[in-house]
């Protein structure tokens, strides 16, 4: 939908869209954990691809090469019809800017970070290509863009030959504590013929959803770790040969004095003050066999250390996603996905069992997810 509107000052027309989409399925969880050990589930799911969510944008010339704009965004649950991200109103994103067709574009508000920006198109986790289930563990990395960075400044430049820049500041907003609960990021990425590559670092100093926390800071309530800071270091890339895209990721994040682990589909994984390490590496492609159909698989080891009061362990996971997407319009394709996640050596982590993203942990080692979807675009 697009709003054509004009003011008597303005001689520039302004525009204003409604855009979004909607991802409803039904899945098979082989392991969906409980007191009473293993035990299976069909469930009705909610963006297991994509997470639903409608957007306002907007758009006003000012000069020849200046524009103003502004989005907003709710998530929202096809299911239920509840907000999503802890209830916000537009907890997906909100902001307000200036873009320049020469100098970039400036941004304040609720935003993604660097690496989200420049890596996350490398990986399947939050692309139309594989999405939500296909998150590295716990979305240590913040590839499938579970955290937004709240009272921040985001500065994207223009393409220079290939190359673009930039980085986010969330401000702790707190008086004579700067870096509490403060957020920076930084990334770039290049693109040369069928070459893309990626990279990108963030940081969270005082990430926390506790009462005790800075609920005015760059992140609070929904913070996926419980630490005294989160740091992340990513990069990426992809070759596209004919109608197959091959990529591959790496990512590293560390946590220092970590608590706990929320980033799940239940209770959070409570830990006792752990220095905790995720090393990713996942290889994917993406196979166009018509215009209208296409497959994507990818394969992701994690590797873990967590320093525990008790010793230092090394947790490990492995996992397999297939996604099969069929076109059967312009805006609505049907899907069919098939994950499977082993974790290894869990024993004194306070981790429990394997758990793909958006499902409940599974009692065991082992979980396989089997589902099929609906997604449409308006």
């Amino acid at each position: 939908m697009v709003l054509a509107m004009t003011s008597p000052l303005v001689h520039a027309q302004a525009s204003l869209r409604l855009t979004g989409s909607m991802d409803a399925g039904i899945a098979y969880v082989s392991d969906a954990g409980n007191k009473s050990g293993h035990q299976s589930a069909w469930q009705a799911k909610n963006g297991d691809v994509n997470i639903s969510r409608w957007a306002l944008t907007g758009e006003e010339p000012i000069t020849s090469d200046l524009n103003a704009l502004f989005t907003l965004t709710n998530g929202f649950s096809v299911m239920t019809g509840t907000a999503a991200q802890q209830g916000r109103l537009f907890g997906f994103q909100s902001f307000v800017g200036l873009a320049s067709k020469r100098s970039g574009t400036l941004t304040l508000g609720r935003q993604f970070d660097a690496v989200v920006q420049y890596v996350e198109p490398f990986a399947l986790g939050g692309t139309a290509y594989g999405g939500t289930a296909f998150a590295h563990p716990y979305d240590n990395d913040n590839l499938d863009n579970y955290t937004r960075t709240n009272n921040s400044v985001k500065y994207s430049s223009p393409d220079f030959h290939g190359v673009t820049f930039g980085g986010t500041y969330g401000f702790s907003n707190k008086a004579g504590a700067f870096d509490d609960s403060r957020e920076y990021s930084l990334g770039a990425s290049y693109h040369y013929g069928g070459m893309r590559i990626g990279a990108g670092y963030f940081q969270f100093n005082h990430a926390s959803n506790l009462a005790t926390a800075n609920t005015g800071g760059s992140e609070p309530a929904g913070a996926p770790f419980n630490a005294d800071r989160q740091r992340t270091y990513a990069v990426g890339g992809n070759y596209r040969y004919n109608d197959a895209l091959v990529g591959l990721v790496l990512s590293e994040t560390r946590l220092d004095n970590a608590t706990s682990i929320n980033n799940v589909a239940d209770t959070a994984i409570s830990l006792p003050h752990d220095k905790v390490r995720f090393e990713n590496a996942e290889v994917n492609v993406r196979y166009f066999m018509t215009p209208k159909w296409h497959v994507s698989a990818n394969y992701v080891f994690t590797y873990g250390r967590f320093d525990t009061p008790t010793g230092v362990r090394y947790p490990k996971w492995h996992q397999l996603g297939l996604l099969n997407t069929y076109f059967i319009s312009a805006r609505t394709d049907v899907y069919a996905e098939a994950l499977y996640q082993r974790a290894n050596q869990l024993e004194g982590t306070g981790i429990q069992g394997a758990q793909i993203s958006n499902f409940s942990r599974a009692s065991g080692a082992n979980q396989f997810v089997a589902a099929v979807g609906l997604r449409h675009r308006f």
